[in-house]
């Protein structure tokens, strides 16, 4: 529609210029100046209607998304306490670190343990019983060796073969480490004046991983183990634990054990709730509330000052509708009011709307709510759910339950995007409007300039008829004078 306007208002205009260039003769008037003025004044207050209704709307759509993103924040801080495992921030409290280190997950229990180590587990360490002048001293005469393992790590023999050329210490090493067969190798330098390196081979912790080690060749023997394979030993709150490994995972659930050394009196480990990390998220949601309610406030204030989108929505009822219902979602009782003790909704755990509309928080009493009653803090707010679905039927306290309802109203059905589309469609309509406008002009200036062509040539020649009919008389006059 736009295209088809500009086309034609080019062609109007081009051939009002060939007409307006033969006007003039005859009245002396400026034709082309009068005929513009009249189509600028028959134009203008429509288009101004036209502009006003545009900026109107494009002013409606601004103010629509700000309040959008105002919701999609508060909405986050919502979902940063919707999770049960939002509230899962164990510390960890132990008295003997130098015997063990804990470190709890987000499947920890609060809770006091005690741990006596009574045995580290140990690597089996065993050496060659040969010793060798250089680390790359043929041990074979440059053929190949085959090392064969057996024992309680194996199911069976397994072999490792040395390859030509590789019958050298630091070559035999290389072969184990890169065997996979879970033993690790090292050269080590002894000091001896003579033959200083010798080979030592590892294992993995645990008796379970036990192993012998023979060879193909004379020379390269290993012997009785420096260090035998050997469990952990310890007792975890009086139940006795065997580890083939010195990091136990979930011994005590969600925890991580590493131990260190052994220790002859148990060790005290308590696990409690980290409470400084929710009440940050609920301090958040106040934030996020306070900031959502504060937009709002200035979207429909006319004298705000507020650039871009102040007093963009001034008069529109969808405002005062989501104040309303973001109020409902922080004064109203929890799903889980029946489920959560004596707590029902948030002003148990200190956070009200004061007199001018805005959360406040009690500092004292969110802590005691978080301290001595945290467990039903967490079912006011979360319902004990975890990723529900945004149709979920199940009581989702009330983080979970307000997540829903604003996923509601930022939802293509929602309030807010059908009132933006609707906007948006006007604004296109206008333009359309616009576009038509603009078309009618330029064939009333075509017409005008047609008519008043016109009109220009018949003074023109009513000027001419009148200098022939003067110079008629004039010559008449002439003639009986001199007679």
């Amino acid at each position: 529609m736009a295209t088809t306007a500009v086309s034609s208002s080019a062609s109007a205009n081009a051939s009002a210029a060939n007409i307006v260039s033969t006007l003039g003769a005859g009245s002396g008037i400026d034709i082309k100046s009068l005929a513009q003025s009249l189509v600028e004044a028959e134009k203008a207050p429509r288009k101004a209607a036209i502009d006003k209704g545009v900026t109107k709307n494009e002013k409606i759509v601004s103010g629509l998304a700000a309040a959008k993103y105002a919701l999609s924040t508060l909405q986050t801080a919502f979902d940063n306490l919707k999770d049960k495992s939002d509230y899962k921030n164990i510390s960890v409290s132990n008295s003997q670190t130098n015997a063990f280190t804990a470190t709890a997950s987000a499947n920890a229990d609060p809770g006091s343990h005690r741990v006596l180590i009574n045995a580290l587990a140990a690597a089996q360490l065993v050496t060659g019983e040969s010793s060798f002048e250089t680390s790359t001293s043929p041990i074979n005469e440059g053929g190949p060796i085959t090392l064969t393992l057996s024992g309680a790590a194996f199911a069976e023999e397994a072999n490792i073969t040395v390859e030509d050329g590789q019958d050298t210490p630091a070559g035999i090493v290389d072969a184990i480490n890169q065997s996979g067969k879970g033993l690790s190798a090292q050269l080590f330098n002894t000091g001896d004046p003579q033959k200083p390196y010798k080979i030592v081979v590892i294992g993995s912790t645990g008796l379970s991983n036990a192993f012998t080690i023979s060879s193909s060749v004379e020379g390269l023997d290993f012997g009785t183990p420096l260090q035998e394979a050997s469990d952990a030993s310890l007792t975890v709150d009086g139940i006795p634990v065997v580890s083939s490994s010195n990091t136990l995972n979930d011994t005590i659930p969600g925890v991580t054990l590493n131990l260190l050394a052994t220790n002859t009196s148990p060790a005290s480990l308590s696990l409690t709730n980290n409470t400084a990390d929710a009440k940050t998220k609920v301090l958040a949601l106040v934030s996020a509330y306070n900031d959502a309610m504060d937009l709002l406030t200035e979207l429909s204030n006319p004298k705000s000052t507020l650039e871009t989108y102040g007093g963009s929505l001034v008069g529109n009822s969808t405002v005062n509708s989501l104040r309303t219902q973001l109020r409902a979602l922080v004064t109203a009782d929890s799903s889980t009011a029946a489920s959560s003790g004596s707590l029902s909704a948030l002003r148990d755990i200190g956070i009200e709307v004061n007199k001018v509309g805005k959360l406040t928080s009690n500092s004292v009493k969110l802590d005691m709510a978080l301290k001595f009653d945290f467990v039903n803090t967490v079912t006011l707010l979360s319902g004990n759910q975890e990723d529900q679905a945004e149709f979920g039927a199940a009581p989702a306290g009330i983080a979970g339950d307000a997540s829903k309802a604003i996923s509601k109203l930022l939802s293509k059905s929602g309030t807010i995007s059908t009132e933006s589309a609707n906007a948006t469609s006007r604004i296109t309509k206008y333009q359309d409007d616009l576009s038509r406008l603009e078309e009618r002009m330029s064939m009333m200036l075509l017409r005008y300039n047609k008519q008043f062509s016109a009109m220009d040539n018949m003074v023109g020649q009513t000027k001419s008829s009148q200098t022939g009919l003067k110079s008629s008389f004039e010559g008449l006059m002439a003639m009986y004078t001199n007679n």
